[in-house]
């Protein structure tokens, strides 16, 4: 019994041995059959990574390249005016026609064409960039020329209380804007700043705006540089430089003109035999202009004062197509919530005003602006100083306004990524 005890003992750890190495062998087994099919997988699927990786890497650098294409393409229509009508008039700008290939952006190549269209005054930028291995990528973007891009323009503060309203063009200012008063329930038009929107926002940090009515810190475009001295001479051969006085009977209802005033005051300019010639009105220093109603190009170089009222019947008004941007805070499917409201999202190409203008065209001021009295305006007003709007004044923003400018401003209208072009490459 003892000797059989003792044999089992001594046979035990063999088995045990022999078990072990029978488990092991599969699982080994197992394991090399695993490797051999993940990695060949892990291999492909990394090679798969790094090929789309590198695609990316390439698409991106031929998206970067179709970007500098379009940055070259503006700033060569924006370089001066004779090349942004020439574009209109259908001339082809040399490198700009897909006929040059650029190289001085690392990674590849990219190529420009201009062309005008496909609205007035809108010129369509075609940027292509291509890698060095043949990735290609473009991109249109299309831009409008445009003198005055709001109906109310501050080169310094905006104050808007009151009854005063605009319609069909935001308003726009360098410094504050202030909305206080029954205008804090119009909610109409945009409000850009380039500094804050009050009393809606205090800083400029974000989100700067409630994405329907008001932007703080809004990247306002830049002024257009008025050709003064082209202005200022039409106004002198139309009779129209610095006029200070009353037209009367005694001499034909002409407003007295050329004059040295520097404090000029108008009486009546409604009453002038010149009131709707739309010619252009010049004063080189302030004026005060006491019951208005005349169409023209307003060009005061200081001060501007209005008093009294409006004299003007304009007949149809023609809004733009997307006025009905200005009132997305208050806008239905109902029709009649503002001026030429046709529904939602929607406004109508003309608009009876029914009432009188004060001033039927462009209004400049160099100066501050002070609006005392009920004289509205179809066009825009563009005050390099301060802004302060008292009575009932409405300003109905016409966006077909051009006047004489040294330089060109874009405001870009769309952009977006489009299949290559079939051009060959130069």
């Amino acid at each position: 019994m003892l000797m059989a005890k003792n044999r089992l003992r001594s046979t035990s750890p063999g088995l045990c041995a022999s078990r072990r190495r029978g488990f092991v062998l599969p699982t080994v087994v197992l394991a090399f059959i695993f490797l051999m099919i993940i990695i060949p997988v892990m291999v492909k699927w990394v090679q798969e990574d790094t090929r789309i990786s590198t695609k990316d890497q390439l698409s991106t650098a031929a998206f970067n390249l179709a970007e500098a294409a379009v940055d070259r393409g503006y700033w060569k229509v924006k370089s001066s005016t004779g090349t942004f009508y020439g574009i209109m008039a259908g001339t082809v700008v040399p490198g700009y026609a897909f006929d040059q290939t650029y190289s001085d952006v690392a990674g590849g190549t990219y190529r420009v064409s201009l062309s005008s269209g496909p609205g007035e005054y809108e010129v369509t930028i075609l940027g292509e960039g291509r890698t060095r291995s043949g990735e290609t990528r473009a991109i249109k973007a299309i831009y409008q020329n445009t003198s005055v891009p709001g109906a109310v323009i501050a080169g310094g503060m905006f104050d808007a209380f009151g009854a005063s309203t605009v319609h069909w063009g935001p308003v726009m200012a360098m410094s504050n804007i202030s909305v206080t008063g029954s205008a804090l329930n119009v909610h109409h038009p945009r409000k850009l700043s380039k500094q804050v929107v009050e009393p809606y926002d205090n800083s400029i940090d974000p989100p700067n705006t409630d994405g329907l009515e008001w932007w703080s810190d809004y990247d306002v475009p830049e002024l257009p540089q008025f050709d003064f001295t082209t202005m200022r001479s039409s106004a002198a051969a139309s009779g129209t430089l610095n006029c200070d006085g009353t037209p009367k009977a005694s001499n034909g209802f002409v407003t007295p003109c050329g004059s040295t005033c520097v404090n000029c005051a108008v009486n009546k300019i409604n009453l002038d035999v010149r009131y709707n010639k739309d010619y252009i009105w010049y004063w080189d220093n302030s004026v005060t202009l006491n019951n208005t109603g005349t169409r023209g190009t307003f060009i005061v170089r200081g001060d501007l004062s209005i008093l009294g009222s409006a004299n003007y019947n304009p007949g149809n008004l023609h809004p733009h197509s997307e006025a009905w941007m200005e009132y997305q805070k208050l806008d239905t499917a109902s029709s009649g919530e503002y001026p030429a409201d046709i529904g939602l999202s929607s406004n109508s190409v003309t608009y009876a005003l029914g009432s009188n203008l004060g001033m039927y065209g462009f209004v400049y001021v160099g100066g501050d602006y002070a609006q005392n009295g009920g004289s509205d305006i179809y066009g825009a007003l563009w005050v390099v100083g301060d802004f302060t709007g008292h009575g009932n004044t409405v300003i109905y923003y016409d966006s077909q306004l051009r006047l004489p400018t040294l330089n060109v401003v874009l405001t870009r209208k769309s952009w977006e990524e489009t299949p290559a072009s079939v051009i060959p490459w130069i």
